[in-house]
């Protein structure tokens, strides 16, 4: 019997050359890692669908795609948070623990964290400082559905339009 593949990870591009209709985007953060000035937290914003975790988890290889590592080793410096389920203080500061260590390869370790606008009040608070002063091998790309205010005046907004393609 043949393995199942879900559609997403089977046809989900895999490099920022082969993402369409978010051009505007992957050519700023690719100049953003070629230049080293990229920020140490990403807000992606945009509806369902844009290409928002796609390109996060494409930029997560691309921040360490110089340090010569396969896709395992790299693995071990991508992780992902689901805030919708994990909205406890007590999530945020098992990922605050994890924060604190070095990559065990490559230069940086990146946390994706999706459904960002679900953490409740008193993890949002539990998370800031860390969020204040990140560790210089820390990256924070934060997908939220929504568009809240209340994160855009800290972040760098990566925002994705909607494609008629």
């Amino acid at each position: 019997m043949e393995q199942f593949v879900v559609s997403a990870r089977k046809y989900r591009p895999q490099a920022f050359e082969a993402v369409v209709g978010q051009s505007h985007i992957t050519d700023t953060l690719l100049k953003s890692v070629d230049n080293d000035h990229l920020a140490q937290a990403l807000l992606f914003c945009g509806p369902r669908g844009v290409g928002k975790t796609t390109c996060a988890r494409i930029l997560a290889k691309v921040i360490n795609g110089g340090a010569d590592l396969n896709d395992d080793e790299l693995a071990l410096n991508i992780f992902e948070l689901d805030a919708a389920s994990n909205n406890s203080v007590d999530d945020i500061r098992r990922l605050i623990d994890q924060v604190r260590f070095a990559p065990q390869t490559g230069k940086f370790k990146v946390y994706i964290i999706d459904e960002v606008h679900m953490l409740s009040q008193q993890a949002f608070n539990a998370f800031l400082k860390t969020l204040e002063e990140p560790p210089a091998h820390a990256i924070f790309i934060w997908r939220p559905r929504k568009s809240t205010k209340s994160y855009q005046p800290s972040y760098p907004a990566v925002k994705f339009l909607t494609s008629s393609v």
